[in-house]
């Protein structure tokens, strides 16, 4: 008898920052093998956010980007490509014809996702590379356009909320050089309304905060880069705040030099920084955990999930009796 071969799936994250891919194999035993994990740089909530709508030198970037995805995913010989839109997208007056026009230019059918469905995809991906089994955990997804967050209690999804507060749309409503305090006056409100909303009046505490998405990666990475942090995937409150003063005595070019980031990355790293110290001081959360797993992750398991069902399916048809 042969054996099956292993299965592999395919997961796009159109994101208001970049676009990512992830192509990951399973096994019997059930780990994963990482086959692909590429990242396009094109800004979508750059359009979205500002005109309203996706324009076409955007447009023409996205169909290039999964174009290109494209190949990858043929070249692995995947079993299934799953795509979704998120904020940016989302949020476009003309996101119904720009997908028509990428379903027929490119063969990928994407399908845009409420920001329900993202934190959803969120708790999922990190579940299978943080134990949460025993904890009260929040965790953040940081995109371009939107803030997710997730509480969990036991690894066991609670609740689940979407904020307006994603880095690209932060710079969309604030000066060419932002100043700590122009941007957190946009974010303070809306995480105290959080955390009641979450926590509840009893205020409830928290024991473990997960950030997951580019931009939290980029701060842990920085933190542990200036030897503030003694791991790029675990960082305190402190190291932030040190990290978050030299960002903003630095402008677009010396933040590129300085700590080496690409241009879409330099900018958007000040609301990225301002959003996760106001979270950790308004959850009163000394510390923060930043596995490198993403909304495409989640895509992933959620496809391998939706397989083992199908697979049960078919085989339980099998086995009926029958009439």
């Amino acid at each position: 008898m042969v054996s099956k071969p292993p299965l592999r799936l395919a997961s796009i994250d159109i994101g208001s920052n970049a676009i990512r891919l992830f192509v990951g194999q399973k096994s019997k035993s059930g780990r994963v093998r990482v086959l692909e994990d590429e990242r396009a740089s094109v800004r979508l909530g750059k359009d979205a956010f500002s005109a309203g709508y996706i324009r076409l030198v955007t447009q023409g970037e996205l169909e290039r980007a999964l174009k290109h995805f494209r190949e990858l995913c043929e070249h692995w010989k995947v079993d299934q490509i799953r795509a979704v839109g998120t904020s940016a997208l989302r949020d476009s007056t003309n996101s119904k014809s720009v997908i028509q026009k990428l379903r027929h230019r490119t063969g990928i059918d994407v399908k845009l996702i409420n920001g329900h469905t993202e934190a959803t995809l969120l708790h999922k991906a990190v579940s299978h590379a943080v134990d949460l089994s025993q904890k009260t955990a929040l965790l953040i997804d940081m995109g371009g356009g939107s803030l997710e967050v997730v509480l969990s209690r036991r690894g066991k999804l609670s609740t689940k909320q979407s904020l307006p507060l994603g880095t690209v749309r932060l710079l969309s409503k604030v000066h060419h050089k932002p100043n700590y305090e122009e941007i957190a006056q946009w974010v303070r409100t809306p995480l105290y309304r959080l955390r009641l909303q979450l926590l509840g009046y009893k205020q409830h505490p928290v024991d473990l905060l997960v950030g997951t998405g580019g931009n939290l990666r980029a701060l842990g990475k920085l933190c542990f880069r200036l030897g503030l942090s003694r791991s790029s995937k675990r960082f305190h409150r402190s190291h932030l705040e040190l990290l978050t003063a030299q960002l903003f005595q630095l402008n677009l070019t010396q933040r590129m030099k300085r700590f080496q980031l690409r241009k879409d990355r330099a900018d958007v790293i000040l609301p990225a920084a301002v959003v996760t110290l106001e979270m950790m001081r308004i959850f009163e959360m000394q510390e923060i955990v930043v596995p490198n797993v993403g909304l495409k992750n989640g895509l992933f398991w959620e496809a391998v999930e939706r397989k083992r069902r199908h697979a049960r399916t078919k085989l339980d048809k099998k086995r009926a009796p029958r009439a």
